[in-house]
């Protein structure tokens, strides 16, 4: 099969580029959005797809996602195997949800992280005599010479290469992908310094915590089927992130007391309406006890004799709600 390409172009997508739409307000609009698990080229682990077989239902990698990605870097983070490099994708048009839609400007460009394949356009941005090229090329180290040895350039000289294109080619949505996985220090300072200058929409998967609290501004915290955006930096958004964890786990406390609570009370009310049955029947009485049959008919009829069991009704609801 033929390798993909370092450096992927929404324009480049085969055919049109479904659910996406030139937007004017700068941002990447995640509307509704769904994708499936059988969904082409969605990242799914094993563990979750035997799970969707064994279900015989639509097993969804994402589900009614609404995201707002502004301009500047945001973060996407999370558990390897979890969909990171499936929701780049989505934001850039290069894969279509299964529900809802992608509002974002074409021209994006996905930097993977494999660096085998010299970047598409590289020739050109290295023969460049505009200003731009070579100070981008001053700001990442490049040598002319890496255009015809690149097979034997290091990881770390290929990514800068493939990222000095990205950057060069100005697109409107630029998304990295673990671009300092594997990179010695001096050459994680040069990355991080590149990026800092993109002004567009930027998505940045990284495990690098460093690289995130320095560039990002907020992040997307994927957790599928959901993915939650937070403001700030990767130090800041764990914060709220934690607070939030907090604050639910007290809230399933406060839940779970409640319906204990309702579930005691249940009994009670349940050996009330017990007496009260047994109060109003008949059963056993002597026939000529008619102050007492007189006493069960008038609460019969005044509905007294039910007040227990719709109280017990009544509570058992609570307790069902309690429990969801």
């Amino acid at each position: 099969a033929p390798a993909m390409p370092d450096l992927q172009s929404s324009s480049d997508h085969p055919g049109p580029v479904l659910h996406t739409a030139p937007v004017s307000n700068g941002a990447a609009i995640f509307r509704n959005v769904s994708l499936a698990t059988g969904s082409r080229n969605a990242h799914v682990t094993d563990a979750r797809r035997r799970l969707a077989v064994c279900r015989r239902q639509p097993e969804f990698l994402f589900q009614g996602l609404d995201l707002s990605l502004t301009p500047g870097w945001t973060g996407i983070v999370g558990a390897n195997g979890t969909g990171k490099t499936t929701l780049l994708k989505l934001g850039l048009g290069l894969l279509s949800p299964s529900k809802g839609q992608v509002d974002a400007q074409p021209g994006g460009l996905y930097c993977a992280q494999e660096t085998e394949i010299p970047p598409q356009g590289y020739e050109e941005f290295i023969a460049s005599q505009d200003g731009e090229s070579h100070r981008i090329q001053g700001l990442l180290g490049l040598a002319e010479d890496w255009t015809w040895r690149w097979s034997s350039l290091s990881h770390g000289e290929r990514k800068r290469a493939q990222l000095g294109v990205a950057l060069w080619r100005r697109p409107p949505i630029l998304a990295a992908d673990e671009p300092t996985n594997h990179l010695d220090r001096p050459a994680r300072d040069l990355v991080r310094r590149a990026l800092a200058e993109y002004r567009g929409i930027g998505l940045l998967v990284s495990h690098d915590r460093e690289l995130l609290d320095q560039l990002c501004q907020a992040c997307v915290f994927v957790e599928p089927p959901r993915a939650v955006l937070r403001p700030g930096n990767y130090s800041q958004a764990s914060v709220q992130a934690a607070l939030e964890r907090t604050a639910a786990g007290r809230a399933r406390e406060s839940a779970r007391r409640k319906a204990e609570a309702l579930v005691r009370e249940t009994v009670i009310r349940r050996d009330e309406a017990s007496q009260a049955h047994r109060k109003r029947s008949k059963r056993g009485l002597d026939p000529k006890d008619h102050d007492t049959r007189g006493k069960i008919n008038l609460a019969r009829l005044t509905g007294k004799d039910g007040q227990a069991g719709r109280l017990l009704r009544q509570l058992q609801g609570r307790v069902d709600q309690a429990r969801q």
